[in-house]
């Protein structure tokens, strides 16, 4: 559906599916500010536990972007795509 979009072919541009999955990343850690906010604004008390668990929620979404943005950056997309019978101990 939006695979050409702004003049960009998403599938073969690297640079335009790397940029995608940065701003993937700072969505999440905007919303896992956002609930830390609310959270710790509602229930002032755990402040410091909520924002404990705020910041350990952050890394987490940045430790789970790392695999989509390297796999955005990779150059060759066909090799994205191997079976399990093409490779060892697969």
């Amino acid at each position: 559906m939006f695979r050409v979009a702004f003049g960009f072919d998403v599938a073969e541009d690297r640079r335009v599916r790397v940029v995608i999955e940065v701003v993937h990343i700072f969505i999440g850690l905007v919303a896992a500010a956002l609930i830390g906010w609310a959270s710790a604004w509602s229930y002032p008390r755990a402040t410091d536990d909520i924002w404990l668990v705020a910041f350990a929620c952050m890394a987490a979404v940045v430790l789970m972007g790392i695999g989509p943005v390297r796999r955005a950056y990779y150059d060759d997309p066909a090799d994205l795509t191997r079976k399990s019978k093409d490779v060892a101990h697969g």
